[in-house]
């Protein structure tokens, strides 16, 4: 697991030429899935241009680098890039609203929380240290997250723990997996 902000700040790096070609601009995803449609690069430099990768031709975002298969999986168009329906740039999906269906706020996302492969956007990080999973109780629209139960909202936040925020996150994540 990983946040989308943190992976920005890696580099991405090809497998077949062992060359490194830019960083995570911002990613594509599916608003009913929240699976990752493809990933934006921008090339290093003041000027660096930007190009286009699919997810699954991005194997790996890890702790210290992202892996592009090959130069040639990355599209270095350049140009403008477009929504489709259904979709969503993470960038101009933060500072999105977080409602309950009654209409009442639960803030705003700030980051989300990638997993998988293929990769997909798994939670959202609000502003208030809060994250809420995507599941069955989570509907994601164009101008609003709206949330059928207000405790979907799991604080990260614990004066009596020890633990650091992102541990707390992962073991959200993992006493799930033991559930089941």
């Amino acid at each position: 697991m990983r946040t989308f902000r943190k992976a920005q700040t890696l580099s991405v790096a090809t497998i077949a030429e062992g060359a490194i070609i830019g960083k995570l601009d911002d990613l594509q995803f599916d608003l009913s899935t929240g699976r990752i449609f493809g990933f934006r690069l921008r090339a290093p430099g003041i000027l660096g241009r930007t190009g286009g990768v699919a997810a699954a031709e991005l194997p790996l975002i890890g702790r210290d680098l992202t892996l592009v298969r090959s130069e040639t999986s990355v599209e270095w168009s350049g140009e403008r890039r477009n929504a489709e329906d259904g979709r969503a740039w993470a960038g101009n999906y933060r500072k999105t609203r977080v409602i309950t269906r009654r209409g009442a706020g639960l803030g705003v996302v700030e980051d989300f929380i990638l997993d998988g492969s293929p990769p997909a956007i798994v939670a959202l990080l609000l502003d208030r240290h809060r994250m809420i999973r995507l599941d069955r109780r989570v509907t994601l629209g164009r101008d609003s997250v709206i949330v059928e139960d207000p405790t979907a909202a799991v604080s990260l936040e614990d004066d009596e723990e020890s633990t650091d925020w992102w541990t707390r996150v992962k073991s959200t994540f993992s006493s799930d997996e033991t559930e089941r």
